[in-house]
């Protein structure tokens, strides 16, 4: 009970008002794990991980945790950027963008803070095939032989590339455990998630926000886009290792049409949020 007050208290003490939102600063107590902290705000460990640069294996108490409420994502508008482009990333409408940042026009600037709630995100992933794509962009570079951007000799490339600004949201393709979040080497920063039939591989990320062993749902957060590791710039590598066969195979043959990446039912443009 004395737990329950002090938790309580916390939230009284540090949540702010943020336009459409609230940002709560919980302070990290003894024992605390990242689960359980995300059980106690009901969100999702990956969009505590996205606020919060930590290691989710080891929390120290008294480290602060920025959380939002109601569950949501930001994105730092960017120079050419428009609603659209930016309902794109997130697999939203712009009438719930509208709605969750106040805004009466489809007006935005560099720079500004935009709010995009959690249960908004993926009304437009296309589902028809089973898996979704893991971000939205144009593909650079396709599985198979090809010439290295880098070394400019020929090599075997076991993904595709997706080029996408830094910063677009990576979302995990299909259901699994995550059985590696950290750095590789020529990968730079990656997520592996082991599904019932394959492990998928989502490298070169900004921003990491899975860890081992946390279970994963179709369109969960995995991290940011980015360009660490062997990289000529911001794009997604996204792998598929079937198990049966014990090597890669093409996530074009698993994924949607790349001509209908986003599919947004006109009965949800309307919605709005709540």
């Amino acid at each position: 009970m004395r737990r329950t007050l002090c938790f309580l208290l916390l939230i009284s003490l540090f949540a702010v008002a943020v336009g459409g939102y609230l940002t709560v600063t919980y302070v990290v107590q003894q024992g605390d794990t990242l689960y359980d902290i995300a059980r106690k705000f009901k969100v999702s460990p990956s969009t505590i991980l996205d606020w919060n640069n930590v290691n989710p294996l080891r929390l120290s108490p008294g480290q602060r945790l920025v959380i939002p409420q109601p569950e949501g994502l930001i994105y730092t508008v960017k120079k050419g950027d428009t609603l659209y482009s930016i309902v794109k990333s997130f697999f939203t409408s712009v009438a719930d963008l509208k709605a969750a940042n106040d805004l009466t026009s489809d007006n935005i600037v560099v720079g500004q803070k935009i709010f995009v709630p959690v249960k908004s995100i993926g009304k437009a992933f296309n589902t028809e095939k089973g898996y979704i794509w893991p971000t939205y962009g144009v593909i650079s570079s396709p599985y198979g032989w090809r010439r290295h951007p880098i070394t400019k000799q020929m090599s075997f490339h076991s993904g595709i590339d997706i080029a996408a600004p830094e910063g677009t949201p990576v979302f995990a393709s299909a259901p699994g455990t995550v059985i590696f979040a950290g750095e590789k080497p020529g990968y730079g920063l990656l997520v592996e998630v082991k599904g019932s039939r394959e492990i998928f591989r989502y490298a070169h990320l900004s921003k990491i926000t899975v860890y081992v062993g946390q279970r994963v749902e179709r369109g969960t957060l995995i991290g940011r886009v980015g360009s660490t590791g062997v990289s000529t710039g911001p794009h997604l590598h996204f792998e598929i290792e079937a198990l049966n066969k014990g090597e890669t195979v093409n996530p074009l043959a698993y994924l949607p049409s790349s001509t209908k990446v986003y599919v947004l039912m006109e009965s949800t443009e309307g919605m709005g949020g709540e």
